[in-house]
């Protein structure tokens, strides 16, 4: 894909995106910012964009690891809470 068709469909995907969540009608916001997704997977995947495909790597390796065996939330047994412990 070359780089001006690159500029132009992620200048299309952040404004599909920002008059998404500005948009008052839930619904239409939430196709618009489908559309803009849609638009970022055909540039990241079908444009073969090194520089990126890397950012996005890097972005997606600085994202929190989950923790295991660590309970997150710590309750007491005495409260009121309305929710059930499994």
């Amino acid at each position: 894909m070359p780089w001006w068709a690159t500029l132009i469909f992620l200048s299309l995907m952040t404004y599909l995106w920002l008059s998404g969540r500005s948009n008052p009608d839930d619904v239409i916001g939430l196709l618009e910012q489908m559309l803009a997704i849609a638009l970022a997977l055909v540039v990241l995947f079908i444009g073969h964009n090194l520089l990126l495909e890397t950012l996005v790597l890097l972005f997606a390796l600085r994202l929190p690891t989950a923790r295991r065996g660590i309970p997150v939330i710590d309750r007491p047994q005495a409260s009121k809470d309305v929710l059930i412990p499994f």
